[in-house]
């Protein structure tokens, strides 16, 4: 978690904590929101569906979902190696609330 937190903090997003979980927001706008799960960590972005996804990482939240898309994370090795990809997503996502 620390690792996804550092990569988030240096896109310049902030962070606080909202429905007991670590939200990142820029300007306000709700961007991403860390959830642990049993099998994996996941990084939910509020409007997931509006991105690209050039690199086929996003998954539906669940079939009532509309806008939600997420990242999930099984190992630091996983975060390392999507470090890029998380970082470009972000900022797509900031472009889209802007």
């Amino acid at each position: 978690m620390a690792a996804l937190r550092a990569i988030l903090l240096g896109c310049g997003l902030s962070e606080a904590i909202k429905w007991g979980k670590p939200c990142f927001s820029h300007e306000g706008d709700n961007i991403v929101i860390m959830q642990e799960m049993k099998a994996f960590l996941a990084l939910m972005f509020f409007k997931g569906a509006l991105l690209e996804d050039p690199d086929g990482v996003l998954v539906d939240q669940g079939p009532n979902s509309r806008s939600a898309r997420r990242i999930e994370f099984t190992s630091v090795d996983d975060v390392t190696r999507l470090a890029d990809t998380v970082a470009a997503y972000v900022a797509e996502a900031i472009d889209v609330e802007e």
